[in-house]
C-alpha cells in the first residue's frame, strides 16, 4: 500500500506550457485593461455585446470596487495604452488586439495566428503530463486487489475538512473584519463545483475560530468517473469579507473561463484537441493562472483582495492512507489582503 500525497499547489515546472499559460494569463490582462479604460472613457472602449465574454467577467468583479479605486485604476490604464512600445514589449503578440473595438478580446485572440515559438509537439505535452503524474502517483493496485480491499475496508469518498481560522493581522478596515469562506473544487476528472460561501465569524487581531468536530468544506466520491487510481483532487479556498457579496460566485466563474481558455491555448500550442477529462499537469496550469488573474486585478486595479489558495491532494487506490491513517496531517495555509493576514488549519480524510 502507498501513501497519499498532499500539498499546497504553487507553480508550472515545465517551461513550455508555462509560456502558453503566460500568454494566457495576458489575454485576461487585456479584458481587465478594456474594463478599466471603459469605466473613464466608454464611448472610446466600448464593452462588447452580450453577457459570456471575459470582459464581462471581470467587469463583475470591477463593480465591486470603490468608485475612487476604479477612477484611479482607469486614469493608469488610460496612460499606459498610450505606451505603445511599452504594451508591446510587455504583450508580444496580443499587443495587436484593439481595446477600442466591440469585438471581444478572446474572438481577437483566436483570429491571431499562434506564435511558432510557442508550439511543441503534442508528445511533449504528453510527457510533461506523465512526469507530473508519475511523480505523485505510486504504485496503484491493481483492479481486482482495490475492489477486494473496498469490500474490507470501504472508504469510498473523500472530503475537506476546515479545523480552524485565526486572525493575525485584521485588515484596514474601520471596524470588525466580517470574514466569509467558499471556495472551488475540481475533481479527477476536471470537473468544477462551486463551494457555497458561508461567515466564519467577526475577527479581531488574535480572534480564533475553532470548528469541533472540523466542518467539511467539500466531498468528493473516490469511484465515479472514467479516470483510473491515482486520483488528483484540487481546491481552492476563497477567504473574503463579507460585504463583497458574490466573491466566491466570482472564483468559480473564473475558474470556467479559464479552463476554456487554456485547454484551446495548450490545443493550439500542440496542434491538438485535448482530451477530455483534462489531465492533472492542465489542471494545475488552470490554477496558475487563476492566481496570477489575482495579481492582475492588485497590479492593474491596485484590488489588495485575499488571494485564493488552492490545496490538492492524490489518492493512490482506494486502500492508501497518509502514513496509515485514514486522515491526511492538518496543513496550515495563510491569506494576505487588505492590510490583514489569516491562518486557516485544513487536512483531507477517506471515509466510507
Amino acid at each position: 500500500m502507498t501513501d497519499n500525497t498532499d500539498s499546497v499547489v504553487t507553480g508550472i515546472a515545465n517551461a513550455k506550457v508555462l509560456a502558453v499559460a503566460e500568454r494566457v494569463v495576458r489575454e485576461f490582462q487585456l479584458a481587465a485593461e478594456k474594463v478599466a479604460a471603459h469605466h473613464n472613457e466608454p464611448a472610446k472602449y466600448p464593452m462588447p455585446g452580450g453577457s459570456t465574454a471575459m470582459e464581462h467577467l471581470m467587469a463583475s468583479r470591477f463593480k465591486a470596487l470603490p468608485e475612487g479605486t476604479r477612477k484611479k485604476a482607469a486614469d493608469r490604464v488610460v496612460t499606459d495604452l498610450k505606451n505603445a512600445p511599452g504594451r508591446a514589449k510587455k504583450l508580444d503578440d496580443l499587443a495587436k488586439v484593439d481595446l477600442r473595438s466591440t469585438t471581444t478580446v478572446e474572438a481577437q485572440v483566436k483570429k491571431l495566428p499562434f506564435p511558432a515559438k510557442l508550439r511543441f509537439p503534442a508528445d511533449e505535452l504528453r510527457k510533461a503530463a506523465s512526469v507530473a503524474e508519475t511523480s505523485v502517483a505510486g504504485v496503484a493496485e491493481s483492479a481486482d486487489a482495490e475492489n477486494a480491499a473496498a469490500a474490507a475496508v470501504p472508504l469510498r469518498q473523500l472530503e475537506l475538512r476546515l479545523h480552524r481560522v485565526k486572525c493575525l493581522e485584521e485588515t484596514n478596515e474601520l471596524f470588525k473584519d466580517e470574514i466569509g469562506l467558499g471556495g472551488t473544487a475540481i475533481d479527477e476528472s476536471g470537473d468544477v463545483e462551486k463551494i457555497s460561501p458561508f461567515k466564519v465569524r467577526s475577527f479581531h487581531t488574535g480572534g480564533v475560530q475553532t470548528y469541533t468536530p472540523p466542518r467539511r468544506l467539500v466531498r468528493f466520491s473516490l469511484i465515479e468517473g472514467p479516470v483510473k487510481f491515482p486520483k488528483s483532487y484540487f481546491v481552492t479556498l476563497v477567504l473574503a469579507e463579507l460585504d463583497q457579496g458574490g466573491f466566491s460566485d466570482f472564483v468559480n466563474r473564473l475558474y470556467v473561463k479559464v479552463r476554456d481558455a487554456v485547454a484551446e491555448a495548450l490545443g493550439d500550442a500542440v496542434g491538438a484537441v485535448l482530451p477530455v477529462p483534462i489531465n492533472e499537469l492542465i489542471r494545475k496550469v488552470v490554477i496558475f493562472v487563476v492566481g496570477k488573474v489575482f495579481d492582475l486585478f492588485k497590479v492593474i486595479w491596485q484590488d489588495d483582495i485575499f488571494r485564493p489558495v488552492t490545496v490538492e491532494t492524490t489518492v493512490r487506490s482506494l486502500t492508501s492512507r497518509w502514513a496509515g491513517r485514514a486522515d491526511s496531517p492538518e496543513r496550515v495555509v495563510t491569506f494576505t489582503g487588505h492590510g490583514g493576514e489569516y491562518q486557516l488549519v485544513y487536512d483531507w480524510r477517506m471515509f466510507s
